[in-house]
């Protein structure tokens, strides 16, 4: 790595930085390097920096600096303040936005260049680049002022792309749900980016230089998953360690529970009591932590559905929900397709480098009539499928769509499993008394949830097997092929006993 001094560079000027014969060793170098001349212009990017900042089918070229990055924490951009004061700024960290919808944090070096004594502009090299928060601000001791391991949130409002009236509502609404210091709950089908809007209320808030810790409550155990959120104390059980929880980690800055409504009923009252209390206690341990962490929590259904089925606590409902967002499916703005698949084009891997890509216009018309049961991440998982088939050609066609998506197309399978928006009388499901709301909270005429299906499926089967085991449950994990830790929690879960 070089390293400069203010004399060294005094008599440099952009004229010899970037002589042809420099080029070369700019190109090859291992880290980013970038100049701009006295007005804040960029002359030069090499391509180590231009796929760091996601420019690489980008012309930066006569593009000043404020038009390409957007400081996160600095009121100033560092190339602007360097060219300011004449002065170098050696490894400073902090993070930045492109306007090419980046959030990264960076550790850079920045010296001013100089024409017989007059400012001549910038060059800055990129030491390091990320998407935590590894390097944080210092605190007056040196140190970190963050704890190792903490993440930020990577996506922001303008990561999300769409310009249909009912993502633009929803969007407002999650805008100024950022400014607000109140839980937010966030609702949606798979696949439509619930978690995106999470991390951009996030970095909107006054949060944004704490941590973000994201935890899947149906990824874990019960009793594991309390240790996790709450931490635990030496002797609260064999091996037990004192050991901070999520809370604790997530202190002054944002928690995001996914999947909340598979949280154990148990758990959650345990969970109201931390967010009335804004205190937290250990497993083991009878002293309580003060905590100051917004929760963000996500569910893959209506909520007061999820209260209906009884997978939802009413009085943890009232307490999340203080802020609701039902985020669209993809089948709703469907003129957000054509924008969305280029978008992924462009942001693909598989694409930097190459000529542009574009989409026939039968595929467009293929892409609008159909129905997208996964929603975003399907139209994704689609492009990213068509740009590995694509070979030599220019533009997705036919031939370089996935097999499975050209079939589900032809058989337009797919739409069959989507909800109806309305039920004739004569369709009309019990649901034993109870009330089914979709997404966005409407009362509809009830059918039975797929969810629910499920457990009662599960419940049989498992009481099948324990009858032909006699209540062995580790013959009966054997022969549903599943843990004996899976199945005690499936037993536990559904209520059932054990003769």
């Amino acid at each position: 790595m070089l390293y400069f001094n203010r004399e060294k560079f005094f008599d440099i000027s952009r004229k010899d930085v970037l002589n042809p014969a420099m080029t070369p060793i700019w190109d090859d170098m291992g880290i980013g390097v970038a100049v701009v001349d006295a007005n804040g212009v960029c002359e030069y990017m090499n391509p180590i920096q231009r796929n760091a900042d996601g420019f690489s089918r980008i012309d930066v070229m006569g593009e000043h600096i404020t038009k390409l990055y957007v400081p996160h924490e600095l009121r100033c951009i560092p190339t602007i303040e360097c060219l300011r004061k004449g002065k170098p700024i050696l490894r400073k960290s902090y993070f930045y936005k492109t306007t090419n919808n980046y959030l990264a944090s960076t550790v850079s070096d920045f010296f001013p260049l100089f024409d017989h004594g007059k400012k001549d502009g910038v060059i800055a090299f990129t030491i390091w680049t990320g998407t935590t928060s590894l390097m944080d601000n210092k605190s007056k001791s040196g140190k970190s002022s963050t704890p190792k391991g903490k993440l930020y949130s990577y996506y922001t409002f303008e990561s999300i792309v769409g310009q249909d009236e009912s993502l633009c509502e929803v969007l407002e609404e999650a805008r100024a749900a950022a400014k607000s210091p109140s839980h937010v709950m966030i609702w949606g089908e798979s696949g439509t980016g619930k978690e995106v809007f999470a991390q951009a209320i996030h970095a909107e808030s006054n949060r944004c230089d704490k941590p973000f810790i994201a935890e899947n409550c149906a990824a874990i155990p019960e009793n594991l998953l309390e240790a996790i959120l709450f931490g635990t104390a030496k002797g609260a059980y064999t091996d037990a360690a004192d050991k901070p929880g999520l809370f604790e980690e997530a202190n002054g800055g944002t928690l995001l529970l996914d999947e909340l409504n598979s949280m154990p009923l148990g758990l959650q009252a345990k969970l109201l009591r931390v967010l009335q209390e804004k205190r937290v206690r250990r497993l083991g341990s009878r002293t309580e932590i003060p905590i100051d962490v917004r929760v963000i929590s996500i569910l893959n259904e209506a909520p007061l559905n999820a209260v209906g089925q009884g997978i939802l606590r009413s009085d943890l409902f009232y307490r999340l929900a203080v802020v609701g967002i039902a985020v669209p499916p993809l089948r709703h703005r469907k003129k957000d397709i054509p924008l969305l698949a280029r978008t992924f084009i462009e942001r693909s891997e598989q694409n930097q480098g190459n000529e542009p890509v574009g989409v026939d216009p039968e595929i467009v018309k293929m892409f609008l009539e159909y129905d997208w049961p996964g929603n975003i991440r399907e139209l994704l998982h689609v492009i990213e499928g068509s740009l590995a088939l694509l070979g030599d050609k220019t533009s997705i066609s036919c031939s370089s769509l996935p097999r499975h998506f050209r079939e589900a197309c032809k058989g337009r399978s797919p739409a069959s499993l989507n909800p109806p928006e309305t039920l004739s009388d004569s369709n009309e499901i019990p649901m034993r008394g109870k009330d089914f709301f979709d997404y966005n909270g409407i009362k509809r005429n009830a059918v039975v949830p797929l969810k629910s299906c499920v457990q009662e499926y599960e419940t049989q089967c498992i009481r099948n097997v324990l009858n032909v085991t006699g209540g062995n449950v580790a013959k009966a994990a054997r022969i549903l092929q599943i843990t004996g830790a899976g199945l005690r929690y499936k037993i536990k879960q559904y209520n059932i006993e054990i003769d």
